[in-house]
């Protein structure tokens, strides 16, 4: 958000900048009208710009963050916008609660209140000991890989139960040597596709408990590279020639890892679901 609002207004900062280059502004007396047009085309351009990146925003996204909550905070900022100390720590507010709410997704609820003790304390004293501080920044690495293994593995066992249930529902479905499963239900005319290859595809992307997360548009299938999707996808292609038919069961190591993709709804080492349809290659 903050590049295309920075974008947005750099025309209005320079245009202010070279205003009060020109002469005093202390001395220069802008009439009110010109004045009034400033603020109107301000909020109006402004606004403007951080809709187009609201609507960007997944639906369920703009829910939690509704039009109403958004003026809300803005409003706040600007009541405040003398005090320089409570806008630069509501900036600072706004970064750590975002790293709060990627933590809470990872199932970490850190507790908020001996967070601001321990900030405070810190934050307050005079001096810092860096190679006390280096050390703690060590200590809480090494908590945050801890913690990160431990989902690992409780992923992979949770991927393994899914697994197992999918396959004693379907015996067709076969794992290849990468931990690809698979269902070929139309292997489709040769030739198959290579890495090289561009491919036309119909296609359904669900998560492990059957939510939509992308799916290429009803009667307009898409086109892209074989090397260009997740490794899981790419195999999984190569497997089909044109009008070959197929579901894949994605592992979370051949999909996005332990990144994810949030603004999709993919969590870290999320297993995938994509039922695929080739209709050309190319």
């Amino acid at each position: 958000m903050k590049k295309l609002i920075y974008g947005a207004c750099a025309a209005l900062l320079l245009a202010a900048s070279a205003c009060s280059k020109s002469g005093d502004t202390a001395s220069t007396q802008v009439p009110d009208k010109l004045v009034d047009s400033v603020s109107s085309y301000f909020g109006h351009v402004y606004g403007g710009y951080v809709l187009g990146d609201y609507q960007r925003y997944a639906p369920e996204r703009q829910d939690k963050a509704n039009k109403q909550a958004v003026i809300k905070g803005i409003q706040l900022a600007l009541n405040n916008m003398d005090d320089e100390g409570t806008v630069i720590g509501m900036q600072i507010g706004g970064q750590l609660a975002s790293q709060l709410k990627g933590l809470k997704e990872q199932g970490i609820n850190v507790d908020k209140a001996l967070l601001m003790k321990e900030f405070t304390k810190m934050f307050m004293s005079d001096s810092i000991d860096m190679s006390q501080l280096q050390e703690s920044s060590a200590m809480l690495d090494n908590m945050m890989n801890r913690i990160q293994n431990m989902k690992n593995e409780a992923d992979k066992a949770k991927e393994s139960d899914f697994m197992e249930q999918i396959k004693a529902e379907n015996p067709d479905i076969k794992t290849s040597e990468s931990g690809l499963s698979y269902v070929i239900s139309a292997p489709g005319e040769a030739p198959m596709p290579a890495d090289t290859s561009v491919v036309v595809v119909n296609y359904v992307g669900k998560l492990a408990d059957g939510t939509v997360f992308d799916q290429s548009p009803e009667g307009q299938p898409a086109t892209f590279g074989v090397n260009q999707v997740i490794p899981g996808f790419r195999e999984g292609l190569k497997m089909l020639g044109k009008g070959g038919k197929a579901t894949l069961y994605i592992p979370g190591n051949l999909a996005y890892g332990e990144q994810g993709v949030p603004q999709a709804g993919i969590g870290p080492n999320a297993m995938l679901i994509f039922d695929i349809e080739v209709v050309d290659v190319k």
